[in-house]
């Protein structure tokens, strides 16, 4: 028996302003390296005025400042985004590249400049080849997600396993029209959750400490998942729910049509839907 494959209705990949605040990440690398590289003499002829660059880390300043320069955005982006990633590419940048120029005899100037706009080219990049690498099937059976990077990934949803579907925008997302939509199944794929928590303690006492604590906590489950699990920031997300409702629609049909077109069959075959004979003549 020949298995049909699926019909593919609509092919999909995120908008590029979706990945907005990495482009600029790594731009803001690629602009203060060059920045550094064409100021150099300037920027450290101004660090050795500063107070306590000038005096106490003489010679080291201009790199100080560029480790600042590059570890202060990335802890903001860090805060923000709740993700501490971006402040530990900071510190690769701003310290741990540096030493390893140093301790490899290399002149930090230009080299750390030149280092420092390649990386941030190489980040641009990838940053866009990380976009492409997303792609999403709607087909007339369920949802085909994939991811192809450093790392493979397919994940494949039934209608029929789908329990609620969410479509929300940004509002960059507003503005360019475009959002994600989140499958959400009953096995809780498509959730994350919103937790709070509180902690109170008192100690107190003379010679003997004495203290106590209480905690509580509050979550709340939330539509949240990675990029590769739901369509994020298609482009016309309105326009791609109503497609998906409509396919989710028609797979709810489809056994209740099935169910009634072997019924009739079945008739058919015990003669139950031939017409009755002609009268005599």
């Amino acid at each position: 028996m020949e298995i049909r494959q699926p019909s593919v209705i609509k092919v999909l990949k995120p908008h590029p302003l979706a990945f907005t605040h990495l482009y600029i990440l790594w731009l803001y690398v690629i602009i203060l390296s060059i920045v550094f590289y064409l100021y150099h003499d300037s920027i450290e002829s101004y660090a050795a005025t500063l107070p306590v660059l000038g005096s106490m880390i003489k010679g080291y300043a201009t790199i100080i400042l560029w480790a600042l320069a590059v570890i202060i955005p990335m802890l903001i982006v860090s805060v923000l985004k709740i993700a501490w990633k971006y402040f530990i590419l900071g510190i690769l940048l701003g310290i741990v590249l540096p030493i390893i120029l140093w301790y490899l005899k290399q002149p930090l100037y230009p080299t750390l400049y030149y280092t420092g706009l390649a990386i941030g080219v190489i980040g641009f990049i990838s940053v866009e080849l990380h976009r492409r690498a997303h792609r999403y099937i709607i087909t007339d059976r369920g949802i085909i997600m994939e991811y192809r990077g450093l790392r493979s990934v397919r994940r494949e949803i039934l209608y029929s396993n789908i329990t609620d579907i969410v479509m929300e925008k940004g509002i960059l997302g507003k503005i360019f029209n475009y959002g994600n939509i989140i499958p959400i199944t009953a096995s809780g794929l498509g959730l994350g959750e919103d937790s709070a928590h509180v902690a109170v303690g008192v100690a107190a006492g003379k010679g003997v400490t004495v203290g106590g604590a209480v905690i509580g906590g509050r979550g709340v489950k939330v539509p949240r998942t990675r990029s590769f699990y739901m369509l994020y920031a298609v482009p016309r997300p309105e326009e791609v729910y109503n497609i998906i409702v409509e396919a989710m629609r028609a797979s709810e049909e489809a056994p209740y049509l099935k169910k009634i077109l072997d019924t009739l069959r079945r008739q058919e075959d015990r003669g139950g839907t031939q017409p009755p004979p002609p009268p005599p003549r």
